[in-house]
């Protein structure tokens, strides 16, 4: 791409990204043109459909995610302050940002999985610290790595709702720990 289409792709990111935190996914196309200060023919040209926009939005999110991950994989905190803190930073990145709380609770689990661990190394990077947890004793034998994005696609209903998330976190943390009654299935 050239310099030019680089900012202006930049900007147009910048942009998405405030508007749809701010208002969630009625953000129009052309507010996000409008704040960028490109025409609405530059922001299509980039992202040609409003689904796109936001795919990478969520990739983004998840990206940022994946380096937090990575961070308390290489970082020497006890290994439940590793695992808790990646989710406790899922979470907040949540509650600052309308639009992956609506997608997060309305797509399915399995669209989110895939894109974590299809287009980034975040589902990798949480299945290895859940390990780590759980070869630490203090994370339940019988979790599985696919109870985290659950868990964490649950947490973005309870936002939703707008409901007391910490609370929900602390109750799904909890779960978390071992030892731990024994789950079904």
């Amino acid at each position: 791409m050239r310099a030019d289409a680089v900012r202006n792709r930049a900007k147009i990111v910048e942009a998405a990204k405030a508007a749809f935190g701010e208002r969630g996914l009625e953000t129009q196309m052309e507010d996000v043109a409008k704040r960028a200060c490109v025409g609405v023919g530059t922001l299509y040209r980039h992202f040609p459909t409003k689904d796109a926009l936001v795919h990478a939005l969520i990739l983004d999110k998840f990206e940022r995610m994946a380096e937090v991950a990575q961070a308390a994989l290489e970082g020497d905190d006890d290994p439940w302050e590793a695992f808790a803190g990646v989710l406790r930073a899922g979470a907040e990145q949540q509650a600052g940002d309308r639009a992956l709380v609506q997608v997060l609770a309305a797509q399915p689990q399995e669209t989110m999985r895939a894109v974590a661990e299809q287009e980034t190394k975040l589902g990798e990077r949480m299945a290895e610290l859940l390990a780590r947890a759980q070869r630490a004793g203090v994370v339940r034998e019988d979790a599985e790595p696919d109870d985290v994005p659950l868990v964490m696609c649950g947490l973005a209903a309870v936002m939703q709702s707008r409901r007391n998330w910490e609370r929900y976190l602390q109750l799904a943390l909890d779960g978390f720990r071992a030892p731990g009654a024994k789950l079904p299935g």
